[in-house]
């Protein structure tokens, strides 16, 4: 009988280690579509940390976030930020005030030219995929409540370039990345 009671405390422990874990620290997710391959393909498990306010969302940070309009969580890039005038070219190309941005990660560009105003407390998300993605550029609201975004992918194995983050991020050619 002892042993059982040191099991059930020991099962109810671990229980709740893993739900503050989910509930404060992070996820695992599944990519469900192609919309941003090559960095990330169908069917691929994924570590997301909970966003924190105390690091500010970044230009190229791959997210997790609720959609109501696709009525469930989605994977897309960071690309438009508050305050900011972005225009995706029908060449693919994407622009952040008027200057072009390095993207190494977007392979199959195209998809749906657009032009946006990123209104305070909302970000414009892209897949990686432009020519096969789902995301801002044709979604009634493009713009995304920071406060919808659940996480941030942890870019396990990635590179450098594909993670947004370090050298080779995404960044404007001849602007800053604010």
């Amino acid at each position: 009988m002892h042993t059982s009671a040191a099991v059930a405390v020991a099962m109810t422990s671990a229980m709740a280690l893993a739900w503050a874990v989910h509930r404060w620290l992070g996820f695992v997710t599944v990519v469900e579509s192609v919309s941003m391959a090559p960095t990330l393909a169908p069917g691929q498990r994924l570590l997301a940390r909970r966003r924190r306010a105390t690091r500010p969302l970044r230009r190229g940070d791959v997210v997790v976030v609720a959609s109501v309009e696709v009525g469930r969580p989605v994977i897309k890039r960071v690309v438009g930020l508050p305050g900011e005038h972005i225009d995706v070219g029908a060449d693919g190309r994407t622009r952040v005030g008027g200057h072009v941005l390095d993207e190494p990660y977007v392979v199959h560009g195209g998809g749906r030219p657009a032009a946006f105003e990123v209104p305070a407390g909302h970000v414009l998300l892209l897949g990686d995929n432009r020519a096969g993605s789902n995301d801002s550029r044709v979604w009634r609201e493009p713009y995304l409540p920071v406060s919808a975004i659940l996480g941030r992918v942890v870019p396990v194995g990635w590179s450098s370039a594909a993670a947004g983050s370090g050298p080779g991020s995404p960044r404007c050619a001849a602007a800053p990345t604010g």
